[in-house]
């Protein structure tokens, strides 16, 4: 199974599935939400092989820990993939939000400068400002949209500018998830958990649960589990054979 956005270090003992991990995944994106825990989790991880561990500050802590800024551009030039980066619109950040701004186009300018990164995005309510950011800052990067929840009109601007976009289940369950993910090309979608943080009945979601995913989209899109399990591996394929080996 591919997890294309999984907060694994967050996990009760994360130490303890990573022999499952290596057992049912072929690739698991570990995103941080801080350097500092990019710096651990990265050692933490090295050493196995289905696991890339990605630089990231979360919106939602970034003002508390903004003394971070400076480690997460200079850490950007020393990995291919970034994540959880974002703006969070959400009001409970609102205090934020310009130091939201400030600090993501830091991180695409730098992503660019650095020949571009894959990059795992943040954007509840906050889709235009974040696409505002990439079509003016972003050529190079490969932005992937994480549990997009936008308009679909945000959504349309998203696929002509290029975006990626990674889907977990919740998002695929629900009727408006459902909707936008129909109108996604499928040569962009790939799979994620986002767990710990997302759950099923409270227990949270493992990285190879991205199968349930996989059988969503094979009815969203009318197709086999076979076909969709073949073009998510293409998909991941192209993705770490442009950036994971400079």
């Amino acid at each position: 199974m591919i997890d294309f956005h999984c907060h694994l270090d967050l996990y009760r003992d994360p130490i303890a599935l990573l022999s499952e991990v290596s057992r049912r995944c072929e690739f698991v994106l570990a995103v941080t939400t801080s350097p500092r825990a990019w710096v651990k989790t990265s050692k933490v991880f090295q050493d196995i092989a289905c696991v890339a561990t990605a630089i990231g500050f979360h919106p939602e802590i970034l003002q508390e820990r903004i003394a971070e800024r400076d480690a997460l551009i200079a850490g950007i030039s020393q990995t291919p993939f970034i994540g959880e980066v974002g703006i969070d619109g959400s009001p409970r950040y609102a205090n934020s939000i310009k130091m939201q701004e400030e600090v993501f186009c830091d991180v695409i300018q730098e992503s660019e400068r650095c020949g571009g990164r894959i990059l795992s995005i943040h954007s509840r309510n906050a889709a235009t400002k974040v696409l505002d950011i990439l079509e003016k800052y972003s050529v190079k990067n490969i932005p992937v949209l994480h549990w997009f929840s936008g308009s679909s009109n945000e959504l349309d601007r998203a696929i002509g500018l290029g975006t990626w976009f990674s889907v977990n289940p919740i998002m695929a369950s629900a009727n408006k998830g459902a909707s936008l993910i129909a109108k996604i090309p499928l040569s962009k979608l790939l799979p994620e958990t986002d767990a710990p943080f997302a759950q099923n009945k409270g227990v949270p979601y493992m990285p190879w649960d991205t199968s349930i995913v996989i059988r969503q989209f094979a009815n969203i899109f009318n197709i086999s589990v076979a076909d969709v399990e073949l073009e998510m591996k293409k998909n991941l394929k192209y993705l770490l054979e442009t950036y994971r080996d400079e």
